[in-house]
């Protein structure tokens, strides 16, 4: 073999090496943050799937794991989102005092977003409570901390209409929803608007525009998959129906939303846990 010849090989080999390396898998990460953030993720696919009990147990999970980390944003993340469940199971005093954890900080630790995120979510409970002078205080912290520039401002928005619509305030809950329903919310959202939109319409005697926007909230909880919320929705149709005089039609979609609930009431608690907005 001649020195050129083997000069060759040594430079096809190194070739290879470096082209092997160029297509490896890039490195993992440790451990102790591939395991946070994969509890993390199963936590929300437990929520999509409606086992409210396993997400509880996995969000507690991922927020002791990022704390072990001092991963503070994704702790705090953890905590926002493991507080909603727990309101969703019922359980407000531990929802609460999770929220508390995050607001109560005084030094400037979290973001703003983080902090107009758990802000809301407080003032939700409280507003769900019946507490709505308090859910209206803790909302404009949440407003001031988002900036009109945060991802929650049409919940913001649904949630003012809400209260609008508890004081009597018909035509500013009304203005609120339609601002939602104008802006590119997520369906949710929009479905919210929608019904609290009916409400306030209904109020004012508007039975036609109420109805339509009963049947506009169904359709997307439908698509969302919300049995509680359907429920709600056929029975706001059921309603407006009786108040256009269109009885049968009304009865029809009263047995509807009955056969809605009793359905969702059979299904296994995981399940059924699902239909809770």
């Amino acid at each position: 073999m001649t020195e050129h010849t083997m000069v060759n090989k040594t430079w096809l080999v190194l070739l290879l090496v470096l082209l092997a390396g160029c297509g490896s898998a890039p490195p993992r990460q440790p451990a102790a943050v591939e395991q946070a953030n994969k509890t993390d993720q199963a936590a929300h696919r437990a929520v999509r799937d409606g086992d409210l009990m396993r997400a509880r147990e996995l969000f507690r999970q991922s927020m002791l794991l990022q704390q072990s980390l001092d991963n503070l944003n994704a702790s705090a993340m953890a905590a926002i989102n493991l507080s909603s469940v727990a309101h969703k199971l019922g359980d407000d005093s531990a929802a609460l005092d999770l929220l508390e954890r995050v607001l109560s900080d005084t030094a400037p630790q979290y973001p703003s977003e983080l902090r107009a995120t758990a802000a809301l979510r407080k003032a939700i409970i409280l507003a769900d409570s019946g507490k709505a002078a308090e859910a209206e205080s803790v909302l404009q912290l949440a407003e001031r901390e988002c900036r009109q520039q945060c991802a929650y401002t049409s919940a913001m928005n649904n949630l003012h209409a809400r209260l609008s619509l508890g004081k009597g305030d018909y035509a500013a809950a009304l203005a609120l929803s339609k601002s939602v329903m104008n802006s590119s919310a997520e369906k949710d959202e929009l479905a919210n608007a929608q019904r609290v939109a009916a409400a306030a319409e209904t109020a004012l005697g508007q039975h036609d525009a109420a109805l339509a926007h009963y049947l506009v909230a169904l359709e997307l909880d439908k698509e969302l998959g919300m049995s509680a919320r359907i429920a709600m929705d056929l029975q706001g149709v059921a309603g407006g129906m009786e108040k256009l005089g269109r009885k049968a039609e009304a009865d029809a979609y009263a047995r509807r939303a009955a056969a809605v609930t009793e359905a969702a009431r059979l299904l296994p608690a995981s399940a059924a846990k699902k239909a809770i907005p």
